[in-house]
């Protein structure tokens, strides 16, 4: 039987994490972070600041980096490729939630009225 180990840790959406923290926390070595900030699939605060800070959801972007670098072996320019879908998989999934909630209320008054 294999045991999964899992780390929690809670960040604030709203917060911000450091690079040295995306380093830790991510998976992902130094070089890959800084390639993926080249490719532009994470992008610090303030690209010219002598140490970068990201928005918390960095974290979250950086973890799912990881995780489609080692299953697929995937090189840096791939990954940020497969981000950006994913991302944009996501926005059309929500987009689509919110008419199907937008067609029910309207479906919901016609019935009443």
């Amino acid at each position: 039987m294999k045991i999964e180990v899992c780390e929690a840790l809670h960040v604030d959406e709203r917060g911000q994490v450091t690079f040295a923290q995306l380093v830790e926390y991510s998976g992902l070595q130094e070089g890959e972070l800084r390639e993926l900030v080249a490719y532009g699939a994470l992008a610090p605060l303030d690209l010219h600041a002598a140490s970068w800070s990201f928005t918390a959801s960095a974290l979250a972007i950086a973890r799912s980096a990881a995780r489609l670098k080692h299953d697929f072996e995937l090189d840096a320019n791939a990954t940020s490729l497969a981000l950006t879908y994913l991302e944009r998989i996501r926005a059309l999934e929500d987009e689509l939630r919110a008419l199907r909630a937008g067609a029910a209320a309207r479906g919901g008054r016609s019935q009443r009225g």
